[in-house]
C-alpha cells in the first residue's frame, strides 16, 4: 500500500518533527508511533499522520479525549488512544482481532474497556458538550448497546444502540430519557452528540439519523466500554459487530462530524476496512 509523499505536509505548521525516509510527521503522530511496540511502516506513518493532520485542520483534534483506530496493523497498536497516552483499551474475554479490520466481540462476554469515566475524567467531555463515536463494519440486529456507560440502568446514561431487534437505533448522552428512530443498517460511522442542555442526536456517515429534545441530567459515573454497556461496574454485552474505530470527547458541529467522517473513511479505505 503506497502513500505518495504528496499526501504529507499539506497545511502543516512548525509542529512538524521527525524525519525518517525523507518524510516529516506531526509531533502528535510521532508521539503515537513511539507507543507502538512494532514500528509502523513508512506508508502507515504517512497514513496516520494524514488522518491526525486533517483532524487538527478541521478543529476536531482538540475536542477529543480519545480516538481509537482498531483497524490497525496489530492488536497492540489497535488498543492505543491516538490522542494521549491515557485510556488505552483493554481487551476483556478475548474479542477477536483482525489486522486492519478491528475487534469483534463474542456476543456474551467479550468487550473493550476504556477506563474513561465521564464524571471524573475532567477532559473535553462535559455535561452539555459530549460525543460518542464508533465505526461498525457489520450490518446486523443486536439487542444491546454498541458502546456506553451509565451510573444505573435509568440514570446518568451515555450509550448508543445501532439496530435493535425492532430495527431501532437509540442515543442517550448524559441523560435519562431516550432519543430513538428507525434504522435498518448498523454498518458505517455513527456519532452520538449532545450539543446543548436540551438536545441529543445520532449521525450515520455524517448525516443526521435522529435528533430530539432530551434534557441533560448527570454525567455517567461508570467507565465507557466498547462492545457493550457498563452499568455501575457491571458490563453486559450482546454485541457481535466488527468495530474498526471509536472515539469520545466534546460535542462536534455538523461540519466537524462531516470532516471526521471523511478522515476516517480515507484511512479505513486505505487499509481495506471500508
Amino acid at each position: 500500500m503506497g502513500i505518495g509523499l504528496g499526501m504529507l505536509g499539506l497545511g502543516l505548521t512548525s509542529s512538524l518533527v521527525g524525519r525518517q525516509g525523507g518524510a516529516s510527521y506531526s509531533a502528535e503522530a510521532e508521539a503515537l508511533f513511539a507507543r507502538f511496540t512494532t514500528p509502523p511502516t513508512e506508508s502507515r506513518k504517512a497514513l496516520i499522520d494524514t488522518f491526525i493532520t486533517s483532524l487538527k485542520t478541521a478543529g476536531v483534534w482538540t475536542k477529543l479525549d480519545a480516538l481509537w483506530v482498531m483497524a490497525a496493523a496489530d492488536e497492540q497498536a489497535a488498543r492505543q488512544n491516538w490522542k494521549q497516552d491515557l485510556y488505552n483499551l483493554t481487551a476483556i474475554s478475548s474479542p477477536t482481532f483482525t489486522a486492519d479490520r478491528g475487534f469483534t466481540n463474542n456476543g456474551s462476554t467479550s468487550h473493550l474497556t476504556t477506563g474513561f469515566t465521564p464524571s471524573t475524567a475532567g477532559g473535553q467531555w462535559t455535561l452539555d458538550s459530549a460525543h460518542l463515536g464508533v465505526w461498525s463494519r457489520t450490518n446486523a440486529v443486536v439487542a444491546g448497546a454498541v458502546m456506553g456507560g451509565r451510573t444505573t440502568s435509568t440514570t446518568g446514561q451515555a450509550l448508543m444502540t445501532l439496530r435493535s431487534t425492532s430495527d431501532v437505533c437509540t442515543v442517550r448522552i448524559n441523560q435519562d430519557g431516550t432519543v430513538s428512530s428507525t434504522n435498518t443498517n448498523s454498518s458505517g460511522d455513527f456519532i452520538a452528540r449532545r450539543s446543548v442542555a436540551a438536545s441529543a442526536a445520532l449521525y450515520r456517515n455524517g448525516a443526521v439519523v435522529v435528533s430530539g429534545a432530551a434534557v441533560s441530567t448527570t454525567l455517567p459515573a461508570a467507565a465507557i466500554v466498547i462492545g457493550g454497556i457498563n452499568t455501575g461496574g457491571v458490563v453486559t454485552t450482546s454485541n457481535t459487530y466488527e468495530l474498526a474505530q471509536a472515539s469520545l470527547g466534546a460535542t462536534l458541529s455538523d461540519a466537524e462530524i462531516t470532516a471526521f467522517y471523511n478522515a476516517k473513511l480515507t484511512y479505513l479505505q486505505a487499509v481495506g476496512a471500508a
